[in-house]
């Protein structure tokens, strides 16, 4: 394991993990804290596990049970394979992979239309708004998606008109009147980018492989 790469990962703020060609592992006080949970350290044991084998890197969206309350996030995790260095560069030479370096972030959501205006990706959040109950942040969140209230009473199993009763309960709590006040009030506090745990499903999704980047 390359000591400076070992020193410079315990000393990041950000989740960082570095791993030896045996498997043996290093993590930072941050990634300790984010793999804190059985199914969150199995998970990232395979994916490293694969990077190693392969050579290659690999970067993989994870929506995972992370930390030790077991939250359901999603995080960005970027694997960067090491090579021995040899003296020989000639395309011939086959250079041996030993070990892994790993740096993860929460992962970062853009619409298209957050595109065209030039706003950049934002992390999901998870921390609620205590304002509201777990039934309103539902519908909040749809609401703020574009949902109908026929659309988000399917999804939810109620009917439209309770879905428009809560609605105005929202409104009432926020001094709102419309959808775009509602947007306007969750933009001003940060939650128009929360997503109910409750919503969300356990999931990895590879989004680059190959060489080295």
């Amino acid at each position: 394991m390359n000591p400076v790469m070992a020193y410079t990962c315990l000393n990041l703020t950000t989740p960082c993990a570095v791993i030896g060609k045996s498997g043996t592992s290093l993590f930072n006080p941050a990634m300790q804290a984010l793999l804190d949970s059985p199914l969150a350290l199995e998970l990232f044991r395979a994916q490293e596990q694969k990077v190693r084998e392969s050579g290659q890197f690999f970067s993989v969206q994870n929506q995972w049970l992370f930390g030790p309350e077991q939250t359901l996030k999603s995080y960005l995790f970027d694997f960067y394979p090491q090579f021995d260095c040899v003296d020989d560069q000639s395309e011939e030479v086959e250079f041996e992979c030993i070990g892994t370096v790993c740096h993860a972030r929460p992962f970062a959501f853009g619409s298209t239309l957050e595109c065209v205006d030039g706003e950049a990706p934002r992390p999901a959040m998870f921390e609620p708004d205590r304002r509201f109950t777990e039934k309103q942040r539902k519908i909040i969140f749809f609401a703020l998606h574009g949902l109908t209230s026929k659309d988000i009473g399917q999804r939810m199993g109620i009917s439209h008109r309770t879905v428009e009763n809560r609605m105005q309960v929202i409104f009432d709590k926020i001094g709102a009147n419309s959808t775009r006040k509602l947007a306007m009030y969750c933009r001003e506090n940060g939650t128009d980018r929360y997503i109910p745990p409750s919503l969300l499903s356990l999931s990895s999704h590879v989004l680059s492989q190959g060489g080295v980047a």
